[in-house]
């Protein structure tokens, strides 16, 4: 008798176990294009903020990309808006339908696109995302229907299955009278990442700076450019577009000079690294594009900076 209830229990948790197989599978690859895979496992959900720190040691923690693949399983019917935070490329998938689509470098930006679901449905879920350069983050969420603009949240693990998975089926519920006939939902919107064109990025560094009022580079930048110069040197048909920008202070042809002298002793730092001059050219904006109008040292902070625009050759 021991031995058959024993039987029966394996029997009942493997098939709660077969209903209840949570998290998205995550395909591992050394390279930015899905080069080779390295590692296979069961991630709970979409939430990474590597830090310059690779998913596993035998991987570039520069250079790697990840294919996420399972279900996922909305709780309400209506629009849904997923989110990805991202630095660098990411593409979304629900069942076939491509709703976040911003395969490119990008420095800690958020992208989101919009498409209607059921509830309690399994719906196919592919993500794909590659780092190429310094921080890796990927983190996806969704805004449920009806909820504000800032209401966005995690798409936790009680919301993802593995592909295969299958729902118990709820038990029927007797109709009630006159239902209305159910509208169709709208088609599914995609958002377009806003990169122009013909630019793989446009990416603004955190730590180059300058002594106050002169183009002289402070030596704690140093890190951050020859990271720069070693993933130009790694990809040779990348051409720079270095641009210099400063805030509103001072006179405004004198920022002008400022901006452009900045630009060009970064592209003379990188050039002295080893990467060829005729991959490199400067600008200066001076005072005209800020990125904060906040009239606050934290606002005039953000505007004094310098920005790498990235082209394919």
């Amino acid at each position: 008798m021991i031995k058959i209830c024993l039987a029966t229990a394996l029997v009942l948790c493997t098939t709660v176990l077969l209903f209840a197989q949570q998290g998205l599978t995550g395909e591992y690859y050394s390279g930015s294009n899905f080069e080779k895979l390295k590692h296979t496992r069961t991630d709970p959900k979409i939430d990474f903020l590597w830090n310059r720190k690779a998913p596993f040691k035998d991987i570039d923690p520069e250079s790697f990309s990840v294919r996420w693949f399972g279900q996922i399983k909305p709780p309400k019917s209506g629009t849904y808006s997923f989110v990805a935070k991202v630095d660098d490329g990411i593409r979304v998938k629900v069942n076939g339908v491509l709703v976040i689509d911003s395969w490119q470098m990008n420095n800690h930006v958020n992208y989101d696109g919009q498409i209607a679901l059921q509830a309690n449905k399994l719906y196919k879920l592919e993500v794909e995302y590659f780092n190429a350069l310094l921080e890796g983050e990927a983190r996806l969420y969704w805004r449920l229907p009806g909820a504000s603009f800032q209401e966005y949240q995690l798409i936790e693990s009680e919301f993802l299955y593995q592909p295969g998975a299958t729902l118990k089926p709820p038990a029927p519920k007797p109709a009630p009278p006159s239902v209305p006939k159910p509208t169709t939902p709208p088609p599914p919107k995609k958002v377009e990442a806003p990169v122009t064109k013909d630019s793989l990025e446009k990416y603004t560094p955190k730590n180059v700076m300058f002594v106050k009022g002169q183009s002289v580079i402070l030596p704690e930048s140093y890190a951050e450019l020859d990271r720069f110069a070693a993933f130009l040197l790694r990809n040779p048909s990348l051409q720079v577009s270095v641009e210099g920008h400063t805030d509103v202070n001072g006179d405004a042809d004198k920022n002008q000079v400022l901006s452009e002298d900045r630009a060009r002793v970064v592209v003379d730092y990188l050039s002295e690294k080893g990467v060829n001059a005729n991959r490199l050219r400067s600008q200066g904006f001076g005072e005209t594009r800020p990125v904060n109008l906040e009239n606050t040292e934290a606002g005039f902070a953000q505007n004094r900076r310098v920005a790498f625009v990235i082209k394919q050759d």
